[in-house]
Protein backbone atom coordinates (compact mmCIF):
# COMPACT_ATOMS: atom_id res chain seq x y z
CA UNK A 1 0.00 0.00 0.00
CA UNK A 2 1.07 3.18 -0.89
CA UNK A 3 1.51 6.18 2.05
CA UNK A 4 0.02 9.69 1.78
CA UNK A 5 3.36 11.00 1.72
CA UNK A 6 4.44 8.13 -1.15
CA UNK A 7 1.32 9.01 -3.31
CA UNK A 8 1.77 13.09 -2.64
CA UNK A 9 5.29 12.64 -4.04
CA UNK A 10 4.61 10.53 -6.85
CA UNK A 11 2.06 12.95 -7.96
CA UNK A 12 4.29 16.00 -7.76
CA UNK A 13 6.66 13.78 -9.72
CA UNK A 14 4.30 13.26 -12.45
CA UNK A 15 3.26 16.84 -12.28
CA UNK A 16 6.79 18.03 -12.77
CA UNK A 17 7.52 15.79 -15.24
CA UNK A 18 4.18 16.89 -17.72
CA UNK A 19 5.54 20.82 -17.12
CA UNK A 20 8.92 19.73 -18.40
CA UNK A 21 7.31 17.91 -21.46
CA UNK A 22 5.02 21.18 -22.07
CA UNK A 23 8.15 23.02 -21.79
CA UNK A 24 10.33 20.99 -24.44
CA UNK A 25 7.20 20.85 -26.99
CA UNK A 26 6.70 24.63 -26.62
CA UNK A 27 10.71 25.20 -27.13
CA UNK A 28 11.04 22.60 -30.13
CA UNK A 29 7.86 24.59 -31.49
CA UNK A 30 9.42 28.03 -31.26
CA UNK A 31 12.82 26.92 -33.12
CA UNK A 32 11.45 25.02 -35.63
CA UNK A 33 8.99 27.72 -36.88
CA UNK A 34 11.73 30.46 -36.01
CA UNK A 35 9.28 32.23 -33.67
CA UNK A 36 12.21 31.79 -30.72
CA UNK A 37 13.33 35.32 -32.73
CA UNK A 38 10.48 37.12 -32.36
CA UNK A 39 10.23 35.91 -28.39
CA UNK A 40 13.72 37.20 -28.31
CA UNK A 41 13.16 41.06 -29.87
CA UNK A 42 9.83 40.88 -27.38
CA UNK A 43 11.94 40.18 -24.13
CA UNK A 44 13.99 42.83 -25.90
CA UNK A 45 11.70 45.29 -25.20
CA UNK A 46 9.44 44.72 -22.59
CA UNK A 47 9.56 42.30 -19.07
CA UNK A 48 7.11 41.15 -16.49
CA UNK A 49 5.33 43.82 -14.12
CA UNK A 50 6.79 43.88 -10.14
CA UNK A 51 5.01 40.55 -8.84
CA UNK A 52 2.81 43.67 -6.63
CA UNK A 53 2.00 45.47 -9.24
CA UNK A 54 0.92 42.36 -11.63
CA UNK A 55 -2.17 43.35 -13.19
CA UNK A 56 -3.10 42.95 -16.78
CA UNK A 57 -1.81 43.30 -19.41
CA UNK A 58 1.38 42.20 -16.82
CA UNK A 59 3.93 43.85 -19.37
CA UNK A 60 5.14 47.04 -19.09
CA UNK A 61 8.07 48.40 -21.54
CA UNK A 62 11.89 47.37 -20.50
CA UNK A 63 13.40 50.54 -18.77
CA UNK A 64 16.99 49.17 -19.64
CA UNK A 65 18.72 46.37 -20.81
CA UNK A 66 19.47 43.33 -18.51
CA UNK A 67 22.13 40.92 -17.79
CA UNK A 68 22.09 37.10 -17.32
CA UNK A 69 24.92 35.65 -15.65
CA UNK A 70 25.48 32.00 -16.10
CA UNK A 71 27.05 29.77 -13.75
CA UNK A 72 28.80 26.16 -13.90
CA UNK A 73 30.71 24.02 -12.14
CA UNK A 74 31.91 20.66 -13.43
CA UNK A 75 32.34 19.97 -17.36
CA UNK A 76 32.71 16.23 -17.65
CA UNK A 77 30.97 13.22 -18.60
CA UNK A 78 31.29 10.70 -15.61
CA UNK A 79 27.45 10.51 -15.20
CA UNK A 80 28.12 10.91 -11.44
CA UNK A 81 24.81 10.94 -9.26
CA UNK A 82 26.69 12.64 -6.42
CA UNK A 83 27.78 15.91 -7.93
CA UNK A 84 26.32 16.30 -11.16
CA UNK A 85 28.36 17.90 -13.63
CA UNK A 86 27.25 19.71 -17.46
CA UNK A 87 28.26 16.88 -20.07
CA UNK A 88 30.86 18.20 -22.74
CA UNK A 89 28.69 17.95 -25.67
CA UNK A 90 26.13 19.86 -24.17
CA UNK A 91 28.26 22.32 -22.57
CA UNK A 92 29.52 22.50 -26.80
CA UNK A 93 26.04 22.70 -27.73
CA UNK A 94 25.48 25.66 -25.11
CA UNK A 95 28.60 28.13 -26.17
CA UNK A 96 27.55 27.40 -29.75
CA UNK A 97 24.15 29.03 -29.19
CA UNK A 98 25.19 31.69 -27.07
CA UNK A 99 28.42 32.62 -29.01
CA UNK A 100 25.64 32.95 -32.05
CA UNK A 101 22.94 34.56 -30.57
CA UNK A 102 23.77 36.68 -27.47
CA UNK A 103 26.46 39.04 -26.46
CA UNK A 104 28.63 36.78 -24.50
CA UNK A 105 30.68 39.41 -22.38
CA UNK A 106 33.61 38.76 -19.70
CA UNK A 107 32.61 39.74 -16.18
CA UNK A 108 34.08 42.78 -15.81
CA UNK A 109 33.31 44.60 -19.06
CA UNK A 110 29.82 43.42 -17.89
CA UNK A 111 29.61 45.43 -14.14
CA UNK A 112 31.49 48.04 -15.91
CA UNK A 113 28.63 48.35 -18.64
CA UNK A 114 26.06 47.49 -15.80
CA UNK A 115 27.67 50.38 -13.61
CA UNK A 116 27.18 53.25 -16.46
CA UNK A 117 23.66 51.39 -17.54
CA UNK A 118 24.90 50.58 -21.23
CA UNK A 119 24.69 47.23 -21.14
CA UNK A 120 24.47 45.49 -24.37
CA UNK A 121 21.37 43.73 -26.35
CA UNK A 122 21.57 39.90 -25.10
CA UNK A 123 24.30 40.28 -23.01
CA UNK A 124 24.76 36.86 -20.95
CA UNK A 125 28.13 36.50 -18.48
CA UNK A 126 29.46 32.75 -18.24
CA UNK A 127 31.08 31.75 -14.64
CA UNK A 128 32.53 28.50 -13.23
CA UNK A 129 32.70 27.96 -9.22
CA UNK A 130 35.34 26.36 -7.35
CA UNK A 131 37.95 25.34 -10.07
CA UNK A 132 37.40 22.17 -10.88
CA UNK A 133 40.42 20.51 -13.20
CA UNK A 134 38.16 20.11 -15.70
CA UNK A 135 37.38 23.71 -16.39
CA UNK A 136 40.61 23.47 -18.20
CA UNK A 137 40.26 19.84 -19.94
CA UNK A 138 37.14 19.88 -20.86
CA UNK A 139 35.66 23.76 -20.82
CA UNK A 140 38.49 25.50 -21.78
CA UNK A 141 38.94 23.98 -25.20
CA UNK A 142 35.44 24.91 -25.97
CA UNK A 143 35.48 28.31 -24.63
CA UNK A 144 38.75 29.05 -26.83
CA UNK A 145 37.03 27.79 -30.23
CA UNK A 146 34.13 30.06 -29.76
CA UNK A 147 36.30 32.44 -28.47
CA UNK A 148 34.06 32.50 -25.48
CA UNK A 149 35.17 34.92 -22.51
CA UNK A 150 34.74 33.17 -18.64
CA UNK A 151 35.56 33.95 -15.12
CA UNK A 152 36.40 30.94 -12.55
CA UNK A 153 35.85 31.68 -9.06
CA UNK A 154 38.84 30.13 -6.92
CA UNK A 155 38.73 28.36 -3.67
CA UNK A 156 42.58 28.70 -3.23
CA UNK A 157 43.24 25.98 -0.54
CA UNK A 158 42.22 23.50 -3.48
CA UNK A 159 44.34 24.58 -5.36
CA UNK A 160 47.34 22.92 -6.23
CA UNK A 161 47.81 21.71 -2.58
CA UNK A 162 46.18 17.79 -2.95
CA UNK A 163 43.16 19.35 -1.21
CA UNK A 164 39.82 19.25 -1.99
CA UNK A 165 36.69 21.58 -0.78
CA UNK A 166 35.32 19.85 2.25
CA UNK A 167 31.53 19.17 0.28
CA UNK A 168 33.46 17.48 -2.32
CA UNK A 169 34.68 14.86 0.72
CA UNK A 170 31.25 14.37 1.39
CA UNK A 171 30.27 13.79 -1.82
CA UNK A 172 33.08 11.25 -2.33
CA UNK A 173 32.53 9.63 0.94
CA UNK A 174 28.69 8.90 -0.45
CA UNK A 175 29.63 7.54 -4.11
CA UNK A 176 32.49 4.70 -2.66
CA UNK A 177 30.90 3.63 0.58
CA UNK A 178 29.50 0.48 1.07
CA UNK A 179 27.67 0.93 4.59
CA UNK A 180 24.56 0.02 4.33
CA UNK A 181 23.28 2.81 6.70
CA UNK A 182 24.70 5.87 8.79
CA UNK A 183 24.34 6.90 11.87
CA UNK A 184 25.14 10.85 12.50
CA UNK A 185 26.59 11.96 15.40
CA UNK A 186 25.59 14.39 18.74
CA UNK A 187 22.95 16.65 18.17
CA UNK A 188 22.54 15.47 14.79
CA UNK A 189 21.86 12.04 15.61
CA UNK A 190 19.89 10.20 12.94
CA UNK A 191 19.98 6.92 11.34
CA UNK A 192 20.09 7.00 7.53
CA UNK A 193 19.56 3.82 4.84
CA UNK A 194 22.47 3.76 2.09
CA UNK A 195 20.71 0.43 0.20
CA UNK A 196 20.28 2.16 -2.70
CA UNK A 197 21.53 5.22 -4.58
CA UNK A 198 18.61 7.00 -4.59
CA UNK A 199 18.54 6.75 0.14
CA UNK A 200 22.33 7.92 -0.64
CA UNK A 201 21.05 11.04 -2.23
CA UNK A 202 19.00 11.93 0.57
CA UNK A 203 21.40 11.28 2.99
CA UNK A 204 23.91 13.71 1.67
CA UNK A 205 22.11 16.75 0.45
CA UNK A 206 20.36 16.37 4.19
CA UNK A 207 23.99 16.13 5.53
CA UNK A 208 25.26 18.69 3.55
CA UNK A 209 22.85 20.67 5.10
CA UNK A 210 23.77 20.37 8.45
CA UNK A 211 27.12 20.87 7.66
CA UNK A 212 26.05 24.21 6.30
CA UNK A 213 25.51 25.81 9.27
CA UNK A 214 28.38 24.64 11.23
CA UNK A 215 31.38 26.70 11.70
CA UNK A 216 34.93 25.91 9.69
CA UNK A 217 35.93 23.57 13.10
CA UNK A 218 33.05 22.15 13.52
CA UNK A 219 32.21 21.52 10.00
CA UNK A 220 35.44 19.85 9.91
CA UNK A 221 35.50 17.53 12.87
CA UNK A 222 32.22 16.00 11.76
CA UNK A 223 33.00 15.61 8.19
CA UNK A 224 35.67 13.15 9.71
CA UNK A 225 33.36 11.24 11.51
CA UNK A 226 31.04 11.25 8.52
CA UNK A 227 33.48 9.46 6.46
CA UNK A 228 34.74 7.57 9.08
CA UNK A 229 31.58 6.03 9.65
CA UNK A 230 30.93 5.64 6.17
CA UNK A 231 33.96 3.36 5.88
CA UNK A 232 35.62 5.25 3.09
CA UNK A 233 39.85 5.69 3.04
CA UNK A 234 40.39 9.92 3.29
CA UNK A 235 42.36 9.38 0.19
CA UNK A 236 39.05 7.55 -1.87
CA UNK A 237 36.60 10.01 -0.34
CA UNK A 238 38.98 13.04 -1.74
CA UNK A 239 39.43 11.84 -5.57
CA UNK A 240 42.63 12.23 -7.67
CA UNK A 241 43.30 15.35 -9.57
CA UNK A 242 40.09 16.88 -8.88
CA UNK A 243 41.43 20.35 -8.86
CA UNK A 244 42.71 23.53 -11.12
CA UNK A 245 46.99 23.82 -10.95
CA UNK A 246 48.16 27.25 -10.89
CA UNK A 247 49.88 26.22 -14.05
CA UNK A 248 46.67 25.55 -15.57
CA UNK A 249 45.29 28.70 -14.60
CA UNK A 250 48.08 30.56 -15.81
CA UNK A 251 47.72 29.06 -19.34
CA UNK A 252 44.02 29.74 -19.28
CA UNK A 253 44.68 33.32 -18.22
CA UNK A 254 47.02 33.73 -20.89
CA UNK A 255 43.90 32.91 -23.53
CA UNK A 256 41.71 35.61 -21.70
CA UNK A 257 39.88 33.42 -18.70
CA UNK A 258 39.89 35.40 -15.99
CA UNK A 259 40.04 34.90 -12.16
CA UNK A 260 37.51 35.93 -9.14
CA UNK A 261 37.82 34.85 -5.58
CA UNK A 262 35.60 32.00 -3.44
CA UNK A 263 37.28 31.90 -0.35
CA UNK A 264 40.26 29.81 0.91
CA UNK A 265 38.51 26.87 2.18
CA UNK A 266 34.64 27.86 0.87
CA UNK A 267 32.99 28.29 4.23
CA UNK A 268 29.55 29.58 4.77
CA UNK A 269 30.31 32.82 5.15
CA UNK A 270 27.45 34.09 7.56
CA UNK A 271 28.47 31.16 10.19
CA UNK A 272 31.75 32.42 10.93
CA UNK A 273 32.90 35.22 13.09
CA UNK A 274 34.04 38.83 11.56
CA UNK A 275 37.39 38.21 11.93
CA UNK A 276 36.95 34.67 10.14
CA UNK A 277 35.35 35.77 7.61
CA UNK A 278 37.71 38.86 6.65
CA UNK A 279 40.77 36.36 7.03
CA UNK A 280 38.90 34.01 4.08
CA UNK A 281 37.87 36.71 1.42
CA UNK A 282 41.22 38.71 1.78
CA UNK A 283 43.63 35.91 2.11
CA UNK A 284 42.32 34.43 -0.81
CA UNK A 285 42.44 37.90 -3.14
CA UNK A 286 45.73 38.08 -2.15
CA UNK A 287 46.96 33.98 -3.31
CA UNK A 288 45.62 34.63 -6.28
CA UNK A 289 46.93 38.15 -7.29
CA UNK A 290 50.31 36.73 -6.27
CA UNK A 291 50.16 33.91 -8.15
CA UNK A 292 48.42 35.45 -11.29
CA UNK A 293 50.65 38.89 -11.09
CA UNK A 294 47.35 40.75 -11.78
CA UNK A 295 44.38 42.65 -9.89
CA UNK A 296 41.68 40.30 -8.90
CA UNK A 297 38.40 42.28 -8.68
CA UNK A 298 35.29 39.58 -8.35
CA UNK A 299 34.39 37.71 -5.90
CA UNK A 300 31.68 34.97 -5.75
CA UNK A 301 29.81 34.01 -2.23
CA UNK A 302 30.17 30.10 -1.50
CA UNK A 303 27.02 28.44 -1.80
CA UNK A 304 25.65 31.74 -2.81
CA UNK A 305 22.04 32.05 -1.17
CA UNK A 306 20.87 34.91 0.51
CA UNK A 307 21.54 33.43 3.82
CA UNK A 308 24.55 32.01 3.68
CA UNK A 309 25.99 35.55 3.47
CA UNK A 310 24.84 39.10 5.19
CA UNK A 311 24.90 42.81 4.75
CA UNK A 312 28.18 42.87 7.12
CA UNK A 313 29.70 40.28 4.77
CA UNK A 314 28.97 42.34 1.95
CA UNK A 315 31.02 45.44 3.44
CA UNK A 316 33.78 43.06 4.11
CA UNK A 317 33.90 42.18 0.56
CA UNK A 318 33.79 45.94 -0.90
CA UNK A 319 36.68 46.89 2.03
CA UNK A 320 38.84 44.01 0.82
CA UNK A 321 38.96 46.02 -2.72
CA UNK A 322 36.53 43.93 -4.61
CA UNK A 323 34.36 45.56 -7.30
CA UNK A 324 31.69 42.87 -7.38
CA UNK A 325 30.31 39.91 -6.14
CA UNK A 326 27.77 36.97 -7.17
CA UNK A 327 25.92 34.91 -5.68
CA UNK A 328 23.38 32.13 -6.53
CA UNK A 329 20.35 33.65 -6.10
CA UNK A 330 18.05 33.21 -9.23
CA UNK A 331 17.72 36.27 -11.88
CA UNK A 332 18.49 39.05 -13.87
CA UNK A 333 20.90 41.93 -13.26
CA UNK A 334 19.88 45.49 -14.69
CA UNK A 335 21.60 48.78 -13.47
CA UNK A 336 19.63 48.87 -10.45
CA UNK A 337 20.85 46.25 -9.06
CA UNK A 338 23.94 46.01 -6.44
CA UNK A 339 26.67 44.93 -7.72
CA UNK A 340 27.80 43.00 -4.77
CA UNK A 341 24.73 40.77 -4.93
CA UNK A 342 24.91 40.03 -8.71
CA UNK A 343 22.23 37.25 -9.28
CA UNK A 344 23.07 34.39 -11.55
CA UNK A 345 21.54 31.24 -13.11
CA UNK A 346 22.53 27.64 -13.20
CA UNK A 347 21.40 25.94 -17.04
CA UNK A 348 20.36 22.40 -16.33
CA UNK A 349 18.59 22.11 -19.28
CA UNK A 350 20.23 19.29 -21.95
CA UNK A 351 18.28 20.08 -24.83
CA UNK A 352 19.09 23.04 -26.38
CA UNK A 353 16.06 24.55 -27.85
CA UNK A 354 14.41 24.26 -23.90
CA UNK A 355 17.93 25.89 -23.19
CA UNK A 356 17.52 28.88 -25.68
CA UNK A 357 13.86 29.38 -24.34
CA UNK A 358 14.58 29.52 -20.93
CA UNK A 359 17.25 31.99 -21.63
CA UNK A 360 14.34 34.19 -22.84
CA UNK A 361 12.26 33.54 -20.18
CA UNK A 362 14.62 34.50 -17.44
CA UNK A 363 14.83 37.86 -19.37
CA UNK A 364 11.51 38.55 -19.25
CA UNK A 365 11.65 38.32 -15.76
CA UNK A 366 13.62 41.12 -15.24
Amino acid sequence: MISFSGLARMQSLKARNSRRLLFSLVATLLFRTYTIKFLNLFVNYFQLKEQHKATFPFLVKRRTRNLQILVYHRINDENDLFFPATPIKIFERQMDYLAHNFNVCDLETAVDRLRRADVPENAVVVTFDDGYRDNYLNAFPILKHFSIPATIFLATDAIDTGKVLWHDRIFGAFRKTQKAFLDMPGRMARRYSLTTSAEKLVAQNEVLGLLRVLGGRDRLRVIDEVVSKLGVSEDSAAGEDLMLTWDQIRAMQKSGIAFGSHTVTHPILSVLSVEEARAEIQQSKSIIEKELGTPISSFAYPNGSKKDYSDEIVEIVQEAGYSCAVTTIFGTNDSARQLFELRRATPWDEDIFCFGLRLNCYKLCA
